[in-house]
């Protein structure tokens, strides 16, 4: 492969892999740097001082687990970052935020979902296929909706439904609420919900959001209660 066409091969596999964890953290001053890493992210020269540190780690990261490839691994690696260049921009955003919504997860949802894609590898070919085109149906709302894990993604178009009139600026906030409610309350919480009309309803979402989080069952359970 041409120096040049490897330097540019390079430099977008560097780029790409910020969005990798850096597996270690050293020094990011550039005088500090080998001669064989000043080489390598040399497209970054000129800019290295304003460069965030955090992304400055993760290149330094990539270089140096680039240093410890061999030849095969190398091409391997280059093949993998051409392909992912050819992806059309869409395919490239949509795989950017699936890796970014996989990494949000906690260890017990991942682990949930490798099992899942086990099961789902050991069906038959048919049987793959008809459920691919069941997902493909489903609105994007819905489809994204399983982006946020199996337990989330089993009760979040119930909540979008009870609360369909929650601000933008308060979208987080509001799921960060219902996923950190027991699964027990969520229920009683969805359940209260029903029976309120809608301005009643959007109080009580309010509400929960700046009671502080060791109280907000038994707000709920008060308010069942009544």
């Amino acid at each position: 492969m041409p120096s040049k066409y490897r330097r540019c091969s390079l430099a977008c596999a560097f780029t790409i892999a910020l969005a990798q964890p850096a597996v270690y953290a050293e020094n990011a001053d550039w005088t500090t740097l080998d001669s064989n890493t000043h080489e390598l992210l040399a497209p970054w020269r000129d800019d290295w001082a304003t460069i965030a540190a955090a992304d400055r780690t993760r290149l330094l990261a990539n270089a140096k687990r680039w240093q410890t490839m061999d030849a095969t691994a190398r091409d391997a690696f280059l093949h993998r970052q051409a392909d992912w260049q050819a992806l059309p921009p869409m395919e490239r955003a949509r795989r950017r935020a699936h890796y970014a919504a996989w990494r949000a997860l906690p260890p017990d949802e991942q682990a949930r979902v490798r099992a899942a894609a086990i099961r789902f590898a050991a069906l038959p070919v048919a049987q793959q296929a008809a459920w691919r085109a069941r997902f493909a149906t489903q609105d994007v709302n819905h489809q994204a909706d399983w982006l946020l894990g199996p337990a989330t993604g089993g009760w979040i178009e119930q909540a979008r439904v009870m609360f369909a009139f929650v601000p933008d600026d308060e979208h987080d906030a509001t799921l960060r609420m219902l996923q950190a409610l027991p699964e027990e309350a969520r229920g009683q919480l969805f359940a209260l919900a029903r029976r309120l009309p809608d301005d009643q309803r959007e109080r009580l979402r309010k509400q929960l959001l700046v009671t502080p989080a060791a109280q907000r069952i038994a707000l709920l359970q008060q308010r069942m209660a009544q």
